[in-house]
């Protein structure tokens, strides 16, 4: 393959998945596993707390795919911000 052909440029772009989400079963790539400086959710706020195994939501310490993280930040975000 030629090095200016699509396919090399987004290789380059987009390095190869490194984890698969326990939630959704999405492949992404997590920078921690994938040896990467620093990981794409390093930007985001934590998601405290992670959820024990027996919640049976997902494992505990695990990634979560962007998709599936954007939402529980979102559902987080929404229960801290209802009155109660």
């Amino acid at each position: 393959m030629r090095s200016d052909s699509p396919g090399a440029l987004n290789a380059a772009v987009s390095p190869a998945p490194t984890s698969v989400c326990p939630q959704c079963g999405a492949q992404f790539r997590c920078g921690m596993e994938g040896g990467d400086a620093t990981c794409w959710c390093a930007s985001l706020p934590p998601l405290l707390p992670v959820p024990p195994k027996s919640a049976g939501i997902v494992p505990a310490a695990s990634c979560l795919c962007p998709a599936c993280l954007a939402t529980r930040l979102d559902s987080a975000a929404r229960k801290m911000d209802a009155p109660g």
